[in-house]
């Protein structure tokens, strides 16, 4: 009896036993999946840290709105005895009394240090100086930095005072100066506003090339195509394509696109519209699996209604079944701006690497990931204003990313 009862016993153990070598052994299996989650989760946070700490500080407005190259207009002035002006009291600004102007210490786009207008009074000699080259009249305005200044004082002795001094320095010299014989002004560069038309432009002109094709050839797929080996290869090489790098695209791209548009349009070389052709190649693949995905979602009996009621095929596909697939045509109309905005090594094959202010559709230009390869090459690389619009391209990804897992959620719900 008792031999019995522990035979009894050891049988209800031994399920126990197992059940806490199998928590074990899972256990076990899923560390290295933690482990690399979180080492993915360190190195990425690390990622973004950084470029917010090297980024923010240069990161404004003025950094999207303004041209990058700097505009310099050497001016000269004389000192008007029967004007007089107010402090406007801006607090870290440095008063120049003579001229009605204040400067204050600033940084440029690069994160350089230079001296900076932060006030100039209406009837300041300032706001009508004169051109060295002799070329008419200059105004300077807020946000003007001012550079190297020769003047002559009271005692007609000729002075030179250089922005590196500080605005301190500066304004106390421009309160010395009866004539100012050189002034240099600049307006603010290194900004990517060229770069962000091209950008702009480069969405439009490929989202129309590409949706459309990505389109039909989704419903050719999915709605008229029937089962056999030509489907299989056309789905199979749509696959091939979305995994080959987008740099031979661009290399490919220079030998195809960059000819055509030559002899069509009328380029020389580098161009948007190469750009966008390119661009068209590396998307349909997405664009294409993703359609194809929300087209095949639909109820089948939401056609199998539409033919019953008397419509054509053409008729139920592009008014049944296509108004149904919106959610997903604009899923793979965002995913392919995300990949238009961080895409560099195919556009530089196509458009080149030269920042432009002024934006021609023929013509080369940079779109802001390029702009960003661009200012980082050269022995002095501007880190800030790279990382400045590495940032605007993370806040745009994110919203993106965002909308588009919206989008999914809507798609769940009607597939359900």
């Amino acid at each position: 009896m008792n031999k019995l009862n522990e035979n009894v016993i050891n049988v209800e153990k031994k399920p126990k036993l197992n059940l806490k070598r199998k928590r074990i052994s899972d256990i076990l299996k899923l560390i290295p999946t933690y482990f690399s989650s979180l080492f993915l989760v360190v190195i990425l946070g690390g990622i973004i840290l950084y470029v917010l700490i090297k980024g923010a500080p240069a990161f404004s407005l003025d950094l999207l709105t303004s041209d990058n190259k700097e505009s310099l207009t050497t001016i000269t002035c004389e000192y008007d005895e029967t004007l007089t002006f107010t402090d406007p009291e801006i607090k870290g600004s440095y008063f120049v009394s003579r001229y009605g102007i204040a400067l204050a210490d600033s940084l440029d786009t690069a994160n350089n240090e230079c001296v900076v207008v932060t006030y100039i009074a209406n009837n300041s000699p300032l706001r009508h100086a004169s051109k060295t080259s002799g070329e008419g009249e200059y105004v300077v305005e807020v946000g003007n930095r001012v550079d190297t200044i020769r003047y002559k004082n009271d005692s007609n002795f000729t002075n030179v005072i250089g922005a590196n001094k500080g605005a301190s320095a500066v304004a106390e010299a421009l309160d010395k100066a009866r004539t100012i014989s050189q002034m240099e002004c600049k307006t603010s560069g290194g900004g990517a506003r060229g770069s962000l038309i091209t950008t702009l432009y480069l969405i439009l002109i490929t989202l129309i090339i590409s949706l459309p094709i990505g389109i039909l050839t989704s419903i050719f797929l999915t709605q008229y195509a029937k089962d056999g080996p030509i489907k299989t290869i056309i789905t199979t090489m749509i696959d091939m394509t979305s995994g080959i790098p987008s740099i031979i695209f661009g290399f490919c791209g220079s030998l195809i696109f960059i000819p055509f548009c030559d002899g069509t349009f009328n380029t020389n070389g580098y161009s948007i519209i190469a750009g966008a052709f390119t661009m068209t190649i590396i998307l349909l693949p997405t664009i294409i699996k993703t359609v194809n995905e929300s087209l095949l979602v639909i109820p089948r009996s939401y056609t199998m209604a539409s033919l019953a009621l008397g419509a054509s095929k053409t008729q139920t596909v592009f008014k049944v079944i296509l108004p149904n697939a919106i959610p997903g045509i604009l899923t793979a109309t965002l995913l392919s701006i995300g990949r238009i905005i961080g895409e560099s090594a195919a556009l530089i094959f196509v458009m080149g690497t030269s920042i432009q202010d002024s934006i021609r559709v023929t013509g080369a230009s940079t779109s802001l990931a390029v702009h960003i390869w661009s200012i980082m090459q050269g022995e002095n690389p501007n880190y800030g204003g790279a990382t400045a619009i590495a940032i605007f391209i993370l806040i745009v990804v994110l919203i993106l990313s965002i909308l588009v897992k919206l989008l999914s959620k809507k798609m769940n719900k009607m597939a359900v």
